[in-house]
């Protein structure tokens, strides 16, 4: 039996609880699920989740307000300090000088570029998820309906709903319990995965329109520039799911969406369809990810940096 977060958490007074920066599904997910989880085992202690503010379509997740995006730490070290989904300490962002002073650090992540920078580490690179890999340290019996929700759209979203190749039997007996807890899927699904706020579609369109085919068809890519972003009134948050688009042409095998997040500032996301290991031109750029999804910032000028992606995807070709 894998050992029990509260087991390892102990008589900690306080726990700080972050996922990384730009968080998509399964970092919300995992960081809710473990708050709420933790919240309900330790009543008296101060747990404080941290994450860049999550996109509208989770609002319907309890506790979600409790999530603190100004990322105001305290002086004082952490008793435990918790990172989910983070490959690496510099993926915390504002987070790792907290998770560095804290007492115990404990890292949960299925990232194959995983550092161990936890003095605790549990990665497991074939797990869907980072939800996932929580699950199997949480007791199943103090698992309530809230958390069962944030596990399972975190879960979901890593998964592309089940059907990524990250979808195993596993995968799917803990998502059957989650949803023993009462969890309306249909809604979740729905709401958090297919439903897109205006200023979504917006940037979906826009993005999709600037896209271009490469290496033959082979591949595609669309950025969406600071100006781009300024001119449609978005942010990074409304960016979320472009890339899994652009995965979905017909011939593509490698899909790539780029977008400026400060002057020579970009942050690659990249998606495979199987024959291009993304994970691996992601760490060549000193980023993270898997097989099949990956992503990396790198400054400089973008078509230097674009060359040398077209040239390792070519190699794998």
């Amino acid at each position: 039996m894998s050992e029990l977060l509260e087991t390892i958490i102990g008589d900690a007074g306080t726990i700080g609880i972050c996922g990384h920066i730009h968080p998509d599904g399964d970092s919300v997910g995992s960081v809710l699920g473990c708050y709420l989880y933790l919240k309900n085992v330790f009543p008296d202690a101060e747990i404080t989740p941290y994450l860049d503010q999550p996109g509208e379509s989770f609002r319907m997740l309890t506790g979600i307000e409790q999530i603190r995006s100004d990322f105001q730490l305290p002086e004082e070290p952490f008793d435990v300090f918790i990172s989910l989904d983070c490959g690496s300490a510099d993926r915390m962002g504002k987070c790792q000088e907290a998770f560095d002073k804290a007492k115990k650090t404990i890292s949960i992540d299925h990232h194959i570029t995983n550092t161990g920078f936890g003095q605790i580490n549990f990665v497991e690179p074939y797990a869907s998820s980072a939800c996932e890999v929580l699950f199997g340290h949480l007791d199943r019996e103090k698992i309530d309906l809230p958390t069962a929700e944030a596990l399972y759209v975190g879960i979901m979203h890593d998964t592309g709903v089940f059907k990524y190749s990250c979808t195993s039997e596993k995968t799917m007996n803990i998502a059957g319990f989650l949803m023993s807890k009462g969890i309306d899927t249909a809604n979740l699904i729905d709401q958090s995965f297919y439903m897109k706020t205006f200023k979504q579609l917006k940037a979906m369109g826009y993005a999709l329109n600037k896209a271009e085919l490469q290496l033959g068809g082979k591949a595609i890519i669309t950025v969406l520039t600071k100006n781009d972003m300024e001119k449609l009134g978005i942010t990074s948050a409304d960016t979320e799911g472009i890339v899994s688009e652009l995965r979905t042409t017909d011939g593509v095998e490698c899909a790539v969406f780029v977008r400026e997040d400060a002057p020579q500032t970009y942050k690659f996301s990249l998606r495979s369809n199987g024959k291009v290991d993304v994970s691996a031109i992601s760490s060549s750029f000193d980023g993270g990810g898997h097989k099949m999804a990956a992503g990396f910032t790198a400054k400089g000028e973008l078509d230097g940096i674009l060359t040398q992606v077209y040239a390792m995807i070519m190699l794998q070709l």
